[in-house]
């Protein structure tokens, strides 16, 4: 009887280790399945605020391409008033230049 008691107790302990040791490496599974999720979530946040320092730069040069294109709009129609004050003042209407812009080359000889 005394031995079929230390065979339980035995059989009892080896139990309680496997299950230790079971419990254990649950618990190793789930702080490693942890740690991956923390780094790719640190990895993802990373990417996104480099994403977003992109866009912002783009941004601001988009901002700064819409400007340049506005004061180019603004100098061109400055320039098409001058053309409509100027053709007023001579009486006939300015030719565009040519395509290639070569323009008329006998300008100055009409004008004199």
């Amino acid at each position: 009887m005394a031995d079929k008691a230390a065979t339980d107790k035995d059989a009892a302990d080896k139990a309680a280790a496997d299950k230790a040791a079971a419990d254990q490496a649950a618990q190793d599974k789930a702080a490693a399945d942890q740690a991956a999720s923390d780094k790719a979530l640190a990895d993802l946040t990373s990417e996104r605020d480099t994403l977003r320092l992109e866009r912002d730069g783009l941004a601001g040069e988009r901002d700064t391409l819409k400007t340049e294109r506005e004061t180019l709009k603004t100098e061109r129609d400055a320039l098409k008033a001058e053309v409509g004050r100027l053709e007023k003042l001579t009486g006939k209407a300015a030719k565009p230049p040519a395509s290639g812009g070569g323009g008329d080359k006998n300008l100055i000889s009409q004008e004199v």
